[in-house]
């Protein structure tokens, strides 16, 4: 067992992500992170936002922040966190459905394994990405099955947790369609009908698509543009899906590059995802990457 060192932390959990946290459950947790050296208060959220605001008005009297919940409430947490002048070092406790960014630094959702990697001190300053003035932790996207993360009912998705994705995916298919957009990237402009696309600091999105690990680094300054474009003959659709997922991003109606900054332009108003949560309908989108961001305790 590790020996306490008090580190002050607060540790916020979302009772809605997953399957539902109790008092016992958080007073649990609690008792877990003071194994590993954390002299730890505890906050439940009780409303979309309320990380945010916990974040910002609390963050800056403790060394650390321990996100419990989802990627939505981790995307909360760190629009909080982003805006103090002195940022706390941030943990995270996957606790949600799909996890996505978790995957990618390898987090655990055991909370003994979470607890002694926090515990240990190691950090990578993550960059971030900013969408209209808001950040994100890793992803916006639009199109295809992006509507899936925000649309699936909270309680379908604590009991059938990943089935449930894949199940509302299945339906989504039948409504895939184009839209036309001009995006401009640092050494490109891409026009033309598409029918998803993503701005990411992640290896995976939506629990679907998969970045090639080789080349994606969450710190470098860049982030992953995939853009799929729109078939004129719908019994090509498959061969542009089986394209995207096994990674072959030569596929001619497959555009993946890495860019500091994208701009798109929409010919209508068209629906947006933040880390898997809806962000409203929009046809001009300034993304830019934000470097260096915030420092994560890792494995």
């Amino acid at each position: 067992m590790a020996v306490k060192n008090e580190k002050k932390a607060l540790v916020i959990i979302n009772p809605k992500a997953g399957r539902t946290t109790s008092e016992a459950k958080a007073a649990a947790l609690k008792r877990t992170f003071e194994r590993y050296g954390f002299s730890p208060d505890v906050i439940m959220t009780e409303y979309k936002g309320h990380a945010t605001q916990i974040a910002e008005k609390l963050g800056e009297s403790y060394e650390t922040l321990i996100c419990v919940g989802g990627d939505g409430t981790l995307h909360e947490m760190i629009n909080g966190v982003m805006k103090l002048e002195k940022r706390p070092t941030v943990g995270y406790l996957p606790a949600g459905t799909m996890n996505d960014f978790a995957k990618s630094v390898r987090l655990s959702k055991i909370p003994d394994i979470a607890a002694s990697v926090m515990g240990k001190g190691k950090t990578q300053t993550i960059d971030c990405g900013e969408f209209n003035g808001e950040i994100f932790v890793y992803v916006a996207s639009f199109g295809a099955f992006t509507k899936v993360s925000y649309a699936t009912n909270q309680e379908t998705k604590n009991v059938f947790g990943k089935g449930a994705y894949i199940f509302d995916g299945i339906q989504s298919v039948f409504d895939i369609r184009p839209y036309h957009a001009r995006v401009t990237t640092d050494d490109a402009v891409y026009e033309d009908d598409f029918i998803f696309g993503s701005v990411s600091n992640s290896l995976s999105v939506g629990g679907i698509i998969n970045l090639p690990r080789d080349e994606v680094n969450l710190s470098d300054g860049k982030l992953e543009v995939l853009l799929i474009r729109s078939v004129e003959n719908p019994e090509d659709l498959p061969d542009t899906i089986h394209a995207v997922l096994d990674l072959n991003f030569d596929h001619e109606n497959v555009i993946y590059t890495q860019s500091s900054a994208v701009n798109i332009e929409f010919t209508e108003k068209t629906p947006f995802t933040l880390d898997g949560e809806y962000a409203g309908d929009i046809d001009k989108v300034n993304i830019k990457d934000i470097n260096p961001g915030y420092d994560l305790l890792i494995p």
